[in-house]
Order: C-alpha cells, then structure tokens, then sequence
C-alpha cells in the first residue's frame, strides 16, 4: 500500500463528486492502484467533476493509475483553479451530509433538507440538515472554526427559527468542550476511509475528554438529538431506574417485512423514547426468509391492522432479540412506526403467508376513531396492477429516450395524483414494477428523480434497492454506483431491442414527456417568452398551441402540470400585476376565462376583493393589464427619488448604472454555480470594499438589478449575511419590486429559499442551452 503522503501540486486532488459540477454526490479516489481498478469499475474517466461544493473550478477530472505513487484526480490543461482543500478529507461535509439524509431517512424522516455552509472553506464549513413538520428541527454540524462569541450567537439565532437544534461538532472546530459545558457531553462528527469512501462515524465526548466511537448507522434519534450507542447504555442522572439495555438492533428496509393473523396482546411498553405503543403477535416473513412467528409494536394512534389481511411494514422499523422469552414464546421483536394493509390476499414476494377468510359472522373491519386520514391509503385510479403496468411502460419509454423522468410526472401518467400515493407506497409500487430482480435486467426506478433536483438517485433509490433483494446498508457512493450502472443497463437495453407494438412516434413522445422534467425552468421561460409575444399582438393562445410551440405533446402534461406551469410564469399573485396566464384558453371554449383560470389563480394566492370579485372580473383586469406595455402594469408616479436612492454615488468614483452592471454579472455568475454570496464578493466585482457601501445603497443596487426580474426570477435572494442569513434590507426589497413583503421572519427565510431554488433551476437549466439568460448591460 503506498502510504498517503502530501502533495504540493494543488492540480493533484483526491477527491471528486459525480454527475455534474453543482453535484452533492461525493467520491474518493483509493491511493493504491489496486483498489483504483475496483473503483474504476463501471465507471468511465468523463464521470468526475471538481466539483463547486468541493470548492473547486467545476471541471472535469481524470483519475489517474500509478504504481509508485499515490492515485490520484487530475486537472485537465488549462488549470485555473484555486481549491483549497483537495486532500482525503476534503469531501467530508458532503460525505456527512448525505449520510445524514440518509440516516434521517431510515428514522422516517422523507423530507429532509441538506444545506452546505462555506463550502470549500478550510474543513468544510458547516453542514445544516432540516427534517420533520415544516422542516422545524435543525441538526448543525460545525466543521470549520468558530470563535466563542460566533458560536453563541449562532446558537441563539437557530434556536429562534427552529423547535429543536442538535448540535455535533467535527474534529478541528475547538467548540466540542463549550458543549461539554453547556450540556454534559457533545456530539462529535468524524469521516474514516473504508474502501473506496469515506464512513461517517459518531462519537460522545464528556468532560473527561473520553471519546467512545460508533458507526452513524448504529445510532438513532430521540427529541434530544442523535443518540449513541454509549448514550443508550448511559443510566440516566437522576434516581429514576435506567430502562433495560438493548443489547443488538438490526434496522430494517422499508417493504422488506409483511405479516398477518395479528392479535394483540395486553400490557403495552412504550418504546425507549416515550411514545405509547401497542403490542401484536403476528405470522412474519422477511423477503428470501421463511415465515416467523414474532412481535410487533405500532404507535397507539396506528389503526388496528386487521388479522385477515396481509400487511407490509414501510416505515422506519427496528429488529430486536427477546432475549428473556420463554421457550414457546416468540424470540424476536419488530418495533415499527406503521404498516401498509396490502389489497389482495396473496402477495409473490411473500409466498408463504396466506391469511384466513374472516369469520362469517364477523363484519369488514373498519378503522379505528383514532385513524388519521392520511395512514388510510387512496385508491388508485387506475388499480393497483394497471398503475404499475402504465409505470414499467412508461419508463421504457423514457429509457428508449435516454432520458430521467420525475415522480410527480410518472404519476401523472397513471390519473394519480401525488396525494393518492404515500411515501412508503412509491417505494412499494417502485419495487412492484421491476420485481423479479434478475441478471441482465435493469432497475427501471433508477430513471426516477424528483423534480428540480440535478439527476443523482432519488433519496428512496437505496430503499427500492432493498426490496430488491440488495443490502440494506449501502453506502451513499455505493448506491450512486448501482444507480448509474442501472441507469446505463436500461438506456443500453433499450436501444438494442424494437420498440414493442409501439407507434413510430413513440421515442418522440417519450423525449417530449421528459424535456419538461430536465428543463422545466426552462420552459416556463420558454412559456413567459412567448406570451410575451402574445401581448404584444393583443392576442389569445391555446394551450395545446403554447405547447406545440415548444415540441411538447399537449398529451404528455396533464391538467395539473398545465395549473402548476401557468402559476410559476405568473409566479405569485400581487393586485396590479400583469398575469400572462389569463391569455391561455382552451381548445374550443366560449370567449372568457379558460376552465383552468380559476386553479391557477388559486395556485396564485388570488382572493376575492372589491375590484375583482370574481374569476371572470380577475380574468378581464389580468387581460388588460397583460395587454400594457412594459413588465410594470402601473407605473408610480414619483415626484423625488426614493429615500433609499438617495445615495452619493459619485463620491464612490463610480456610478450606479456601473456597479447595478457588475453586481448583475456576479450574481449571475454565482447563479450558475449554484452558489449563494457575500457583499465582500459583490463590491470586489465592483471594485469597491464592502464598507464603501451602506445599507442604503446596497438595498438600491439590488433593486436596480431585479428591476425588472432577469429571466423572471429573483438574483438578489442569493444575497446573503453572515453565517448564510438573509440581508436585513430583503424585505425592503421585495415591498420596492411588488413582490409580498411584511412577512414573519420565518415565512421570510421560506420565500428567500424558494427564490434562490429557482435561480438554481433557471440557470442551471439555462447553462446547457444556446439561448442561456444574458446579461442586462
């Protein structure tokens, strides 16, 4: 093995990330040639970016072989590039924010947001994960140094925003002691090289500045944050006698395990945590296993499940030994957060449970008063069978297209709607479509992606993965490998076998059906731009026009995607604005407001008032106003410069059109990275030091360069303070644009996240094509 010596030649780094440039999707690149050629494998040397999370230039990388030195990534000539970390390391906040997701996502946490701060910075930065109702609770891991007075300002300021704040600290920040202090013992976060990635490890240091390691798939998570193995085993302060130890707890996939002919059995525990739980014995079977009669625990709330039906655990579940049962009795316990009753009797994956017909006398069972609405699954449109046959049709087609199709779409296809299908359930019927796993036979799910992401696996790939028949501990990188392999096996398959019974137009079909998916900022620009056109002419289009003008079938969207594109060229709904979604009418319908109008409107914000009462009163104004010139319906009549403008520009050396130019060009170019920024970036585009700028004339820059919004989004929410908070001015500058102002801080930090995801998407939508957004001058 060649030891991992330091290089000087910054073009030489070790790692990368995958996909594209902007990717999250970490890779190391093994030092010993031997391990190189089991990296390589199924891999090409055009797979590997520098990537702008890394810190890095956004180019591609080639790996190189050597036998007498380290391997290693290279820079292709020309290099300009000034990453500042390119060691084994260098990746570990992207390395520990998907294990994070991940990990949140096997504790049944679908939602989970992973936000990156400073990265590229000396050890990282920090990594912020946001889970749970509204995404109001918080893990912060803070890599790079802060300094005390930093640390306890950062603490207050995320406990205002957030219900619970966990906090865990990497191995060169000096906080984890300030923690100790504060409360007992601090969480430590810490990545070790295994194979060809990098393990993310979990570690409680106490006041002794012991440090008791354990892999982050071996904890769990309570209301006080992330819980170690050591803490678990820990009695607790006071004299209240400490729970049983659990000596072993094997996770388990979601879809994995069924069961039926559950009773329940008296006398309930609660699980470690607290929550109330019932207790059942029930016939199990795991995939590939034989059936076992074991336990179950389900929240108190969680519906009976009925003994005459088959059910499918796809929550968060947990596999404990009853080390202390008699001999009769069952030896294993499942400690489950729901279950899925299945609609037929018999299930393939699970051959051997076969529930009993319910007593004659028994009537159907019905749900519990107890029941949320949203455990109770809706039917399918279309049946369970014929969703997942449309499902594996139409996948096929986007595989013949070579292209990746979002899951909101998918659905669409199948008369769904996106609430007709729960979380577990998507990963069910996922597993349904490409079930049996078999040599030679791609994974079909791998072309599902959710929409607005850069294509990478979906954050349920791994567990579909699992229903399969793979392991249920993969690493990240191995399951973007399995991903990207399958991806390939099903483009290459397609490509080699005729389209079966299927019209010659069927390839164009699919590539229409999925041009929206990859480009749909794109395309709602596309949309803006034309009716653009339309206004000019004083004119009405159809949308089945609107969408031929784009090549896209008006089969492929259906009514909702036509509600949700017409909303976002609108974007939101102000009185006194322009609305060009009021010039799309229907195919054959009576002059008025198309039959959609009204959805739009509402997926707007628009309510009634005393100037348009009604949609059609809406619809007539929204006309009008289109029909105005210029992107402002009603021009303010202004006497004097607003107070904020009034700001002495010459003394600068400079002039406002000048620095409104340059600011413009360096948002957009931090646009394209993906990036968010800081004055000091601005005013050194400007030629200018931060503090040659108030407040004041910051604020008028910025509105300046929204004025009106280039390619219809909002450049100044990538503007941002310090330690990533938004500008204290934003609001200001959303009440001078028109836009809905006069909001709580925390519906603030919402809009400001979903305008800067929005700027992502356009420009990184934009990036690819001839006819990118340009720069106003």
């Amino acid at each position: 093995m060649v030891s991992p010596t330091s290089e000087e030649d910054t073009r030489k780094v070790q790692t990368a990330v995958i996909g594209q440039a902007e990717s999250d999707w970490p890779v190391f690149l093994p030092y010993d040639h031997d391990d190189f050629d089991r990296f390589m494998r199924d891999r090409t040397r055009d797979d590997f970016y520098c990537g702008v999370l890394l810190g890095g230039c956004g180019k591609k990388l080639t790996p190189k072989r050597y036998t007498e030195k380290k391997c290693h990534f290279a820079h292709r000539p020309p290099v300009h590039c000034r990453r500042a970390e390119t060691g084994e390391a260098s990746a570990d906040h992207l390395y520990i924010g998907q294990a994070l997701r991940r990990w949140l996502l096997r504790q049944g946490y679908q939602d989970a947001e992973v936000t990156y701060l400073d990265p590229g910075s000396v050890h990282g930065g920090a990594v912020e994960v946001r889970f749970g109702q509204g995404r109001s609770r918080l893990i912060r891991v803070q890599l790079a140094r802060l300094s005390l007075r930093e640390w306890q300002e950062a603490r207050e300021r995320l406990a205002d925003r957030h219900t619970q704040v966990h906090w865990a600290y990497g191995p060169y920040c000096g906080l984890s002691h300030n923690e100790v202090d504060a409360a007992g013992h601090a969480i430590r976060i810490s990545c070790r090289t295994q194979g060809d990635t990098r393990e993310v490890y979990v570690g409680t240091q106490y006041s002794d500045n012991s440090l008791a390691w354990s892999a982050l798939t071996e904890c769990r998570l309570s209301n006080k944050g992330i819980i170690t193995p050591r803490l678990d085993a820990e009695p607790p302060a006071s004299n209240t006698p400490a729970p049983a130890p659990t000596p072993v707890v094997f996770p388990l996939a979601p879809g994995t395990v069924a069961f039926t002919a559950a009773t329940e059995l008296p006398a309930p525990h609660p699980d470690p945590d607290g929550t109330a739980v019932r207790l059942y014995e029930a016939d199990l079977q795991p995939l590939g296993s034989a059936v076992v009669r074991a336990r179950i625990t389900l929240p108190h709330a969680h519906p009976a499940p009925p003994p005459h039906q088959l059910h499918v655990i796809y929550s968060s579940a947990h596999l404990l030994p009853l080390t202390e049962a008699a001999p009769s009795e069952p030896a294993w316990l499942i400690r489950a957060d729901g279950a899925s009753p299945l609609p037929q009797e018999t299930d393939s994956r699970w051959p051997d449970l076969h529930p009993a017909s319910p007593p004659p006398e028994s009537p159907p069972p019905t749900p519990t008063p107890t029941e949320p609405a949203a455990s109770t699954p809706r039917p399918l449109p279309l049946g369970e069978a014929e969703t997942i046959r449309v499902f594996r049709s139409r996948l096929e087609l986007v595989a013949r297209a070579r292209a990746l199709i979002n899951w909101e779409t998918l659905v669409s296809h199948a008369r769904a709607a996106l609430g007709d299908i729960a979380p577990e359930e998507r990963v069910r019927l996922l597993i349904a479509v490409d079930y049996p796993r078999a040599d030679g036979k791609p994974v079909l799910s791998a072309l599902v992606k959710p929409a607005h992401t850069p294509a990478a696996p979906a954050p349920y790939f791994a567990d579909v993965l699992a229903g399969l028949g793979w392991r249920s501990d993969l690493s990240e990188a191995k399951v973007t490998e399995i991903w990207e392999r399958e991806r390939k096996t099903a483009y290459a398959l397609a490509e080699s076998r005729p389209a079966r019974q299927q019209p010659s137009a069927g390839l164009s079909e699919a590539k229409a059906a999925t041009a929206h998916v990859l480009n749909e900022a794109r395309l709602v620009a596309q949309f803006r731009e034309h009716l653009e056109a339309v206004a000019k002419g004083r004119g009405i289009i159809k949308w089945s026009t609107l969408l031929k003008k784009q090549r896209i079938s008006p089969s492929t969207l259906s009514d909702q995607d036509r509600v949700r594109l017409l909303a976002a060229v609108d974007k939101s709904y102000v009185p006194g604005h322009r609305l060009l979604s009021a010039l799309v009418k229907a195919e054959g319908q009576i002059p008025g407001p198309a039959p959609f109008f009204g959805d739009v409107l509402k997926e707007l914000g628009w309510r009634p008032d005393a100037a348009t009462p009604t949609v059609q009163a809406a619809w007539r104004a929204a006309v009008d106003l289109a029909y105005t010139r210029g992107r402002q319906a009603v021009p303010v009549a202004r006497t004097a410069p607003a107070k904020e403008d009034r700001v002495p520009w010459g003394q600068l050396g400079t002039t406002k059109a000048a620095l409104v130019v340059a600011v413009r060009r360096a948002l957009i170019d931090a646009a394209r990275r993906q990036v968010c920024v800081g004055w000091h970036t601005l005013a050194a585009a400007a030629g200018l030091k931060p503090t040659d700028l108030t407040d004041k004339a910051r604020e008028a820059i910025l509105v300046a360069v929204d004025s009106p919004p280039t390619y219809g989004v909002l450049l100044s929410s990538l503007v941002v303070a310090s330690e990533h908070t938004p500008v204290p001015y934003f609001d200001a500058i959303l009440k001078r644009l028109g836009r809905p102002h006069g909001l709580r801080p925390i519906e603030l930090g919402q809009l400001r996240k979903t305008e800067q995801a929005r700027v992502f998407a356009a420009y990184s939508a934009a990036a690819h094509t001839a006819d990118a957004p340009k720069e106003r001058t």
